[in-house]
């Protein structure tokens, strides 16, 4: 009887296992496939991150040279098609997101048509992906990113998606305070590549809109001894009287304002006049010539003094004196723009870089330059 007894308890015992084993089977299927496709996202997010700084770079490059690097865009293009593609398991939400970058490089290369197309696809998925909503601003479907900035985590691509609104509407003080609020939440990467434009903008503050040309100009970190007259004549006033307020190309402005003489030294001049400049060629430069902070301060003092202050001020005085030193470490007192360094420290039209030292052989920005003319006029 105990043998019997024995023998039912096993055989129900060994039906329980085996009903809780065929129980536990699709549940460590749907465990694997959890892990296989968590891994798959992982992999996708990481594809997204590197296409969205990508698509940065090419951003930066449309902004400030006026076009990104084609073949560039192409290749982010087909790896985000080689897996948007594949017939592996996409999550819904990064597939939007890819979807959405990949319609943001077509839109770069000028091809609406597939932009537009990504955009319907991506908003399908999820509208409310910060991709997607970026890219249905630029092709006009939402106007204002405002709305979809305020309560949500993942808003710092937006906010700088904004600041690069104000910077192409050359709005640049919303510019300045919208990079600074992003760069509060965004990555190192995106700080190093957006940083100059920031620095444009609260360089720029304050100056208002100027036309396409200028503004090209304005964002140069080096510019030419023309492309310093031509921000000069488009930034303010200041030339009017040698151009007669007319607008002037850049070959005819060059050639204007170097036949007055304003590119040329009188710290080392006999009792320099306005009169006696004109006409005179033994400046050196051409219009292709780096604008150095030099002859930026040359062409600065030259404005000045000749609306009726002395324009050997500074070099008169030190020389009267026994044993005088330049105030300024590297340009000596017998330096042919003496006058000019010193007249433009002191009324910070330009600025000693360390405190002591000019640097005159560095280039000067075409945002630094248009500070200096805009205190002078």
């Amino acid at each position: 009887m105990r043998k019997a007894s024995f023998r039912k308890s096993n055989v129900l015992l060994a039906a329980v296992l085996q009903a809780a084993l065929l129980m536990l089977l699709p549940c460590c299927a749907s465990m694997q496939q959890d892990v296989s496709i968590s891994a798959d996202s992982a992999e996708d997010g990481g594809l997204a991150s590197s296409a969205a700084l990508e698509l940065a770079r090419a951003d930066l490059a449309a902004v400030s040279r006026g076009k990104a690097d084609s073949s560039r865009l192409t290749s982010l293009i087909n790896s985000l098609e080689n897996r948007l593609s594949s017939p592996e398991r996409l999550d819904k939400s990064l597939e939007a997101r890819l979807t959405a970058l990949q319609g943001r490089a077509w839109l770069l290369k000028g091809n609406m048509g597939n932009a537009e197309k990504c955009y319907a696809k991506a908003a399908a998925k999820d509208a409310d992906d910060v991709q997607v909503i970026i890219l249905g601003h630029r092709l006009g479907k939402i106007a204002e990113l405002g709305p979809y900035v305020s309560g949500r985590d993942d808003n710092a691509p937006l906010m700088l998606e904004q600041a690069l609104d104000s910077y192409k509407r050359q709005d640049y003080s919303d510019a300045a305070g919208q990079f600074d609020t992003a760069f509060l939440y965004l990555d190192e990467d995106y700080k190093k590549l957006f940083g100059g434009l920031r620095d444009n903008s609260w360089q720029l503050k304050g100056t208002g809109k100027t036309d396409a040309g200028i503004a090209g100009l304005l964002s140069k970190k080096e510019i030419t001894v023309q492309e310093m007259m031509l921000i000069a004549q488009g930034t303010s006033d200041v030339l009017n009287v040698y151009t007669a307020s007319q607008k002037q190309d850049g070959t005819r402005l060059f050639q204007t304002l170097i036949k007055e003489g304003l590119m040329n030294s009188v710290s080392n001049e006999q009792s320099p006049t306005a009169a006696s400049m004109v006409n005179r060629s033994d400046s050196g430069v051409t219009a292709g010539t780096k604008a150095t902070r030099l002859l930026a301060a040359r062409f600065l003092w030259n404005l000045y003094w000749r609306g009726g202050a002395d324009p050997q001020k500074y070099s008169a005085r030190y020389r009267a004196r026994t044993s005088a030193k330049s105030p300024v470490k590297d340009v000596p007192i017998s330096s042919e723009d003496f006058d000019a360094v010193l007249g433009c420290v002191e009324k910070e039209w330009l600025s000693l870089e360390d405190g002591t030292s000019f640097n005159g052989s560095t280039g000067i920005s075409g945002a630094a330059f248009s500070e200096g003319v805009k205190k002078l006029d």
